[in-house]
């Protein structure tokens, strides 16, 4: 198939992917179910103001800043991690400089360079230098994504793929160059277009002579050539090749992939090797190209402008539109890189639940599918739901990420408009947390699905108010830990307490005070010890820990109690 059709086919499907992209960007987005859908005109045109804003403004500083610091040099990176911006480093650049020098010659190099040929150095070397920069890069991409396999780094189809796209157009253009060096049939062509020989004698000469510097493959060239005939090669290669020939070995990588061709040659022949490749590296750039809008590549266009966004906003935005916007923008431009979830907060709770979507990254992966409508499995929602929860707000994932994306706001408003697809999330009755993550936005959803969540809590456990005295004593209790066991109502746990002295009748806003829970445990009543507000109140500041006279471990029994509430209230809710 022509070349010019191929290429062809993969603009249009690129472009159509583009637009597709960019119609989700301005039509999606996490928002509450009662909230309005802002129309995807207002949001372009929302969009559209603030960039003429930024541009026609003492921003366009920022943005030019942006452009070196945070595309070109990558210092979010490079301050995070040195090898993942080693690898970053190898493949952007390595890559960019190959597509502007190599893939794009006719329209870039040639108008830069007079005199351009591609056979000449330092084009020949600096071709095959950039492409092992990207091969470099890549294998420390595949290291990372196996060494960092165990510290919550998950890695996809679609990771694997990238990786192995860009492998590929890089491999297989090696091995067409490094065919076409040992290719006979593809030096007699240059030999019959270039060369002035005026008699057989010298055209077995420069044969002989190209066997020997270059690498070429000839079956009547008997090896290794006669010293006298490579010397009078060398003069004749002189006189008709070397204005546009250099030495092949200055293609350091592909001459070294000559040296496997043969091994074609002997399969398929010398042409139909050269056509082999030539189809495997043109497809394979040509499908990378079509493929890059529908995949996790997209970023490539995506993270740019998250991180112009973030510089010139500072995550201030106001107008509904452009939240909404940045939210899908934000999705898009996510690498999977790991970061996020590598510094999550929130790391117990996955250690605890074994829950993907408590971290950042593995949430980012699934909200692209909620936002589309895509994902309607109340399994998957559910835990999607509690990973929401679980999250503590401290913005970490944020600070540290890459690409600029907010994931704090996304995580926020991603609560929300889940919410309605369910019963409230049980996560919700440790709520200390969540005013850091409310900034005055979603509080009446909030608190609604608070006092939804409590009211399941209340039916779901008895209450010291409600019990009948005298109580009486229970089976021995088992939860994991016996240190209750040491408590002697001492109470010096209850009167250290922040959460109780926040109080004015603590005992009627928390269920029952910190040594109650441990005497309610000593008498076998876990049931009454569960049903305590006080365990989701409490702040884990551990003052009653570290001041326990017999070292009664309350707060990490508080956790066992609050798991096994929750435990209770979902089984309830899936009877």
């Amino acid at each position: 198939m022509n070349f010019n059709i191929l290429l062809g086919l993969s603009a249009v499907v690129c472009l159509v992917g583009l637009i597709i992209r960019l119609s989700i960007w301005f039509s999606q987005g996490m928002h509450p179910s009662d909230v309005p859908t802002v129309p995807a005109a207002k949001r372009v045109a929302e969009a559209l103001k603030g960039v003429l804003g930024s541009l026609f403004s003492a921003k366009i500083f920022l943005i030019i800043k942006s452009v070196f610091v945070d595309l070109l040099f990558q210092k979010r990176v490079f301050d995070k991690n040195s090898l993942r911006w080693i690898a970053h480093t190898l493949i952007f650049f390595g890559f960019m400089l190959l597509l502007l020098m190599h893939a794009m010659h006719g329209v870039v190099t040639e108008h830069l360079f007079k005199g351009y040929q591609s056979t000449l150095n330092p084009y020949l070397f600096l071709r095959n230098l950039f492409g092992l920069m990207v091969l470099a890069g890549v294998a420390i991409a595949v290291y990372r994504r196996i060494s960092l396999k165990p510290h919550r780094l998950r890695t996809y189809t679609s990771d694997w793929a990238a990786l192995i796209f860009l492998g590929v157009i890089i491999l297989s253009g090696m091995l067409l160059e490094g065919a076409k060096m040992s290719s006979h049939s593809k030096y007699q062509s240059m030999v019959d277009e270039y060369a002035s020989l005026s008699n057989d004698e010298d055209g077995k000469a420069l044969e002989a002579f190209w066997v020997q510097e270059n690498g070429l493959i000839a079956a009547n060239v008997q090896l290794p050539p006669a010293p006298e005939l490579v010397a009078k090669g060398r003069e004749i290669n002189g006189d008709s090749c070397i204005e546009c020939h250099v030495s092949n070995k200055n293609a350091f990588a592909s001459s070294a992939m000559a040296k496997v061709t043969p091994m074609f040659f002997a399969v398929f022949g010398d042409s139909a090797t050269l056509t082999l490749f030539w189809y495997l590296h043109i497809i394979t750039c040509l499908a990378f190209l079509a493929w890059l809008p529908f995949s996790k590549m997209f970023h490539i266009f995506a993270a740019p402008v998250s991180l112009i966004v973030k510089c010139v906003t500072g995550d201030q935005l106001q107008e509904p539109a452009n939240i909404l916007t940045r939210q899908m923008l934000g999705l898009s431009a996510c690498t999977h890189c790991g970061t996020c979830s590598l510094e999550c907060s929130s790391n117990m709770f996955y250690e605890s639940f074994h829950n993907d979507f408590i971290l950042p990254s593995e949430k980012v992966q699934y909200l692209k599918k909620i936002a589309a409508g895509k994902e309607n499995d109340p399994a998957v929602l559910k835990r999607m739901q509690q990973g929401l929860y679980v999250c503590t707000s401290c913005d970490r994932c944020t600070t540290v990420c890459p690409s600029g994306i907010n994931l704090k706001e996304l995580f926020v408003s991603s609560r929300y408009a889940l919410l309605g697809q369910g019963m409230p999330e049980t996560a919700m009755l440790s709520h200390f947390s969540f005013p850091l993550a409310l900034a005055q936005n979603f509080v009446d959803d909030h608190l609604q699905a608070l006092k939804k969540v409590t009211d399941i809590f209340k039916k779901s456990f008895q209450h010291l108010t409600d019990m009948a005295l005298p109580i009486t004593l229970g089976k021995a209790t088992d939860i994991g830990n016996t240190s209750f066991r040491g408590c002697f109502s001492c109470q010096r746990c209850t009167n250290i307490c922040p959460v109780v002295r926040s109080y004015d009748n603590p005992t009627e806003a928390l269920g029952m005070l910190p040594h109650q829970i441990m005497f309610s445990l000593g008498i076998g009543n876990t049931e009454l010890a569960m049903g305590a507000q006080m365990i989701w109140s409490c702040s884990t500041c551990y003052l009653c820990q570290e001041h326990c006279p017999n070292q009664v471990e309350l707060c990490d029994i508080f956790y066992t109690l609050k798991n096994g509430a929750l435990k209770k209230i979902e089984a309830g809710a899936n009877s």
